[in-house]
């Protein structure tokens, strides 16, 4: 069904782009399916992340391993790395510069908020609040709160299991959601291309070439980089052991699905000890998103560019704790960068415009960011182990 899917959805991208080039004002008539579609994805969204987040908190505290409590302080590290690399690559790139922007300026304002108001909307007046108004930040700290806290009561493990399961559900739910995806894809595009003409298909281009671009930088920089300086390990030798990894995270969009294959690489190739190495690896499957950092940081900085609107320090800092806090609970299904993409833009209150090209390219986009995900995995299993094999 997957597979099908998949084609269905990338038959819907040239469709998308001959309805809305040749029939704008039949397709302007039809947006409203698309803003269901995108509707219909946003809304699972909050209590997705707030279980997950939460689960992924209680286990991680409920295991009190060094091996735990450094492997997420270096994720946190090469994702902050990773945001600030890519967000340079797009300020100096200037991707939208070279096209006519005018039928791109947009009235409103983004969420340019200072120190005191993100303090203030921390603490809200009850609990409901962040869930009725969907302040994601407020409820990622509640469900790190959640995590943490259950890991030190009696009946802890027991509410966990259950908001565990109620997770399972959220994402079966948003899985069938999903299948709707070609119908989405369809009129999402239509309606850019009915809006915006050609120009929209340049910048689809361009943002792809510019994810390759950042994602080709950041391998080099926080991969593989720091492995020659620590453990010796030469870029040959590591793309070497690494390319049979890579096969598969293109092909699959899924560092769970890679996960047995990058545990081995590990292991086997690079020669670091099983246990520890099991460890790291899983974890990052599950928190550590060096590509989500690369799909954050251009999503966030290339859209606000297209519609011409500024970002103080306060919130390009807010964008990047936001980006990191909701990257552990990235949803495992095809798509997923889609969903919070979309949610992502909308806390900044920056135009969704784009999403609808975003969702049709996000399958290209997915090949590179999956495999800086694993990439980033075999990395931190390196630089957190390979003292121990030299001391063996």
């Amino acid at each position: 069904m997957k597979k099908i899917i998949s084609i269905l959805t990338i038959i819907a991208i040239p469709l998308g782009i001959l309805l809305g080039y040749f029939l704008p004002n039949i397709t302007k008539e039809l947006a409203f399916i698309g803003t269901i579609y995108l509707n219909l994805l946003k809304f699972l969204v909050v209590p997705l992340i707030f279980c997950s987040i939460t689960y992924t908190i209680y286990k991680a505290s409920i295991k009190r391993e060094k091996t735990v409590v450094k492997s997420v302080i270096l994720f946190i590290i090469m994702f902050t790395i990773t945001f600030f690399i890519t967000s340079a690559i797009v300020y100096f790139a200037d991707p939208v510069v070279d096209i006519n922007l005018d039928e791109f300026k947009w009235d409103g304002e983004v969420s340019n908020l200072s120190v005191s108001e993100v303090i203030t909307n921390i603490f809200p007046s009850n609990i409901i609040t962040p869930f009725q108004e969907n302040a994601l930040f407020t409820v990622i700290l509640l469900a790190l709160m959640l995590g943490f806290c259950a890991s030190k009561v009696e009946n802890g493990e027991a509410v966990m299991k259950s908001i565990n399961g109620l997770s399972n559900i959220f994402k079966k739910m948003l899985e069938y959601i999903l299948y709707l995806n070609p119908i989405g894809v369809l009129f999402l595009i239509a309606s850019a291309v009915a809006n915006y003409s050609g120009d929209i298909i340049l910048m689809g281009i361009g943002y792809i070439i510019l994810a390759y671009i950042c994602s080709i930088v950041v391998m080099f920089l926080v991969m593989m980089l720091p492995v020659w300086i620590y453990a010796k390990i030469n870029p040959i030798t590591y793309i070497r052991n690494a390319a049979k990894v890579w096969l598969m995270t293109i092909t699959s969009c899924s560092s769970l699905a890679t996960l047995p294959l990058t545990l081995k690489t590990c292991i086997n190739d690079f020669k670091l000890p099983k246990e520890k190495t099991e460890i790291i690896v899983s974890l990052g499957c599950t928190i550590n998103m060096c590509g989500g950092a690369v799909s954050f940081a251009i999503l966030g900085l290339f859209c606000s560019k297209m519609f011409g609107v500024d970002i103080n320090i306060m919130t390009y800092i807010l964008m990047l704790i936001t980006a990191l806090l909701i990257n552990m609970a990235a949803p495992g299904i095809p798509n997923g960068g889609v969903v919070i993409g979309a949610t992502y833009l909308s806390i900044f209150n920056i135009p969704l415009d784009f999403i609808g090209f975003y969702s049709g390219i996000y399958k290209m986009l997915d090949m590179s960011y999956t495999t800086l995900n694993v990439t980033g995995d075999i990395t931190a299993s390196i630089l957190l182990t390979k003292g121990d094999v030299k001391n063996e």
